[in-house]
């Protein structure tokens, strides 16, 4: 009876040490399908380890939702870099250690010195050009006159210039920057808004919009459509675009930023990485995994993503035109900040000054000095 036991004792303890450890991931944007394929390949590779992927239609959304109402969180989810300062003031991520990938990809997910995510790909800003509109070949170094006289060019053929939203942020951070002699402009970690660059900044989005009227503003559904409808010439919009315009077949083109004073504007990193909130072997192995360099290559050729890892992105580079641009758009490319005070307060402040100031119902001087009051009194 008693070997019995013993034996009984020592078949539990080895189901035990061998039983799979379940992985709960995350999942948002692009790509669903090549992600599913990845993690079904890690599923068959071996026995230990097993992901249960849950796809998330607003990932930040649903991360805030889960802070405020203490609800279960995941092992690892795949977040915009945006949110990484929420995340680590609420001490619920693990730092990770360094990666071997773009310093673009090392700075998009820092805070305070330290590595919050694992970087994992990356979409950039780019002007999307509608060859059945504007023929002519555009060198990658062309300049924002040259960018002007383009969209001037194509409404006068009776199609808009330039389709891009007015009033968004995310898109206005590039010139913010770029007027600002190539980044955002900080005092003691609160950005300045009311000073001489951010001006000409302000102007230069008056003048194409409201003056020489050569751009025009829409919504993001509006924006695709205007130019997937061949309305509008040029379009200012992400990389994640390009196998949508693929499959519906349109004549198109993509451009890096034009430059301004010999340098590129820089296009916003729309870095996205995974964040770990239960840090294991488990979890490790599966990162492991996905950002082993043939994996990446799978992932990102076919969604047109950049890859985080640099073995990846040297064989994607020189595939086609469209990772070229990526490539030199990323190397060239703006990170934000990822505190809370930028992504919150600055952002919103800076949507209604562009609003109160390119409808008219605000000067400049006013709009801009409003915005940083409103900024500071966040940063307190």
């Amino acid at each position: 009876m008693k070997k019995v036991l013993i034996i009984t004792s020592l078949l539990i303890i080895s189901i035990y040490a061998f039983a799979t450890v379940n992985i709960n991931v995350w999942f948002s944007w692009e790509g669903q399908k090549e992600f599913e394929t990845l993690v079904n390949k890690f599923n068959e590779s071996q026995s230990l380890y097993h992901v249960n992927l849950v796809y998330i239609p607003n990932m930040t959304q649903k991360l805030q939702i889960s802070l405020s109402a203490g609800t279960q969180l995941p092992d690892i989810a795949l977040v915009r870099n945006d949110v990484i300062g929420m995340l680590a003031n609420a001490k619920v991520i693990t730092p990770i250690s360094t990666v071997s990938t773009l310093p673009a990809f090392m700075d998009a997910f820092k805070l305070n010195g330290k590595l919050y995510a694992y970087p994992y790909y990356a979409d950039l800003q780019v002007v999307y050009l509608n060859r059945s509109i504007y023929q002519k070949s555009l060198p990658y170094d062309w300049t924002l006159n040259d960018f002007e006289e383009v969209a001037s060019s194509i409404k006068e053929t009776g199609h808009v210039g330039l389709s891009m939203n007015a009033f968004s942020s995310y898109f206005f951070n590039s010139f913010y920057a770029a007027f600002n002699g190539g980044k955002i402009p900080m005092e003691n970690g609160v950005p300045i808004v009311n000073n001489d660059g951010t001006k000409k900044a302000f102007e230069f989005y008056k003048d194409i919009f409201n003056v020489k009227k050569i751009a025009v503003s829409y919504d993001k559904s509006a924006l695709i459509q205007s130019f997937k409808s061949g309305k509008a010439g040029m379009l200012i919009q992400g990389s994640f675009l390009i196998p949508d315009f693929l499959s519906s077949k349109l004549d198109f083109t993509i451009l890096p930023y034009p430059t301004l004073d010999g340098k590129m504007i820089p296009p916003t990193f729309d870095a996205k990485g995974f964040v770990i909130f239960t840090d294991n072997k488990a979890v490790r192995s599966f990162l492991d995994y996905i950002s082993r360099p043939d994996n990446e290559v799978y992932f990102c050729k076919s969604t047109y993503k950049l890859p985080a890892s640099i073995d990846a992105l040297h064989e994607l580079e020189n595939s086609n035109d469209f990772f070229k641009v990526m490539d030199l758009s990323a190397r060239n490319a703006l990170i934000v900040p990822t505190t809370t005070i930028f992504n919150d307060a600055y952002s919103n402040a800076i949507t209604t000054a562009l609003q109160l100031y390119l409808t008219k119902q605000m000067s400049l001087d006013e709009s801009l000095q409003k915005a940083q009051e409103y900024i500071n009194s966040q940063a307190k």
